[in-house]
């Protein structure tokens, strides 16, 4: 993102390792990593050159990067060609969302606060893997979710006026010769008729290959005072990710909290130094509310966590034997548990880290822990029969 140097992780849990190894032959992003005893897969992603959908979307919509309504278009017809393929060759998502999908730019490109064009990939992750922040949120068959997904971008586009250029201008005839057009495509959920609206309207709306644009976007391809500050803001974002670059979800929040800063400095043609103690603060307010939302989680998983081993103990042999389990035994199960990499899940994104997920983290605790507890179980009363013909002998 902007040509910064740092990175993200994902995590997604995966039920049949060789069918994803087969999906990730055709699309993958970013180094990967298997962690087969919890069947979890982890993306680390190196955001100097790529994208999440979620953080264009709201890059844009803060007004921060340029980005031209040609290449908005453009972007939608490659969504949709995307999932055209996989139709070609019958693999299936299930789960798509603006948090899943990512841009990979090609030749170390990059987005800035100035227009420019770009060419790039599209990669989905998060395979066939449930909205553990959304439970009540179904699978979708591919099609219609990426047809809801542009719908839901152009609409909020609309609710905010946000129009890819520099005034907002000719806001009517975009909305009734663009956005609505698209709309009205996008409700009969079919993807060939779809990226043929967009194609035409693209011709109708004289869209320039080469700079990427129609004409109802700015005709100045660069802005002098823009300009003037890009180099200023890529330095002060990559000093600060050098010192803070120590938990990626938080220097994520950090990152984008000091971009919003920017945006409000960059309408006044301002470039503000920063007050590295003011900084601290920010970052320590933000290191603080996650410590303290992490704690209570942990608090109340344990607490879970041990009423699921008390109750399991209960059923399956202390109506029968009287030997009990230690609670440094206990102890050690609820913190193996609790280190599970699929908790880091509720990290993918600072949207889905700010929704209100505490009872889906805690449903999630739980199905995490039955199957381990399970096996604790019946390995204790295992050892203790050993243990007991052992005396006997």
């Amino acid at each position: 993102m902007l040509g910064l140097q740092y990175y993200s992780y994902q995590y997604y849990s995966y039920q049949d390792l060789q069918q994803l190894k087969e999906i990730l032959a055709y699309d993958s992003i970013g180094e990967i990593e298997f962690y087969e005893d919890e069947k979890v897969i982890e993306y680390k992603i190196n955001r100097k050159n790529c994208i999440l959908l979620s953080d264009l979307i709201e890059l844009i919509k803060i007004g921060f990067i340029r980005f031209h309504l040609g290449q908005l278009l453009q972007l939608f017809i490659n969504l949709l060609e995307k999932v055209k393929v996989m139709h070609l060759k019958k693999i299936e998502h299930l789960y798509l969302s603006l948090d899943r999908i990512w841009l990979k730019l090609e030749n170390n490109q990059y987005l800035t606060i100035l227009y420019k064009p770009i060419k790039y990939d599209i990669a989905f992750t998060g395979y066939k893997n449930i909205f553990h922040e959304n439970l009540p949120k179904q699978e979708c068959a591919d099609s219609e979710n990426i047809h809801n997904i542009i719908s839901n971008i152009i609409n909020t586009f609309k609710t905010e006026n946000i129009f890819c250029n520099k005034n907002g201008s000719s806001k009517n005839e975009i909305i009734n010769k663009i956005y609505n057009v698209i709309l009205k495509s996008c409700q009969k959920q079919n993807l060939q008729e779809t990226i043929n609206t967009i194609y035409q309207l693209l011709k109708n709306n004289q869209f320039n290959h080469i700079q990427q644009t129609i004409q109802f976007d700015d005709k100045l391809k660069y802005y002098s005072k823009r300009q003037h500050q890009q180099g200023k803001i890529k330095d002060k974002l990559q000093f600060l990710i050098t010192k803070y670059d120590k938990n990626p979800l938080l220097l994520d929040l950090f990152l984008f909290e000091k971009i919003s800063e920017m945006r409000q400095n960059l309408k006044n043609w301002q470039s503000r130094d920063f007050n590295e103690i003011q900084e601290q603060k920010q970052y320590q307010t933000l290191l603080q509310n996650y410590e303290q939302k992490q704690q209570q989680l942990q608090e109340v998983a344990s607490e879970n966590i041990n009423t699921l081993i008390v109750g399991y103990q209960k059923v399956k042999f202390e109506p029968y034997f009287k030997f009990q389990m230690e609670q440094s035994l206990i102890k050690n199960t609820i913190e193996q548990i609790m280190k599970s990499k699929i908790f880091k899940y509720f990290e993918n994104s600072k949207q889905i880290y700010n929704s209100n997920t505490k009872d889906f983290q805690n449903y999630l605790v739980i199905n995490t822990a039955i199957p381990i507890i399970n096996d604790l179980i019946d390995d204790f009363i295992r050892l203790q029969f050993l243990m007991l013909i052992n005396d006997l002998i």
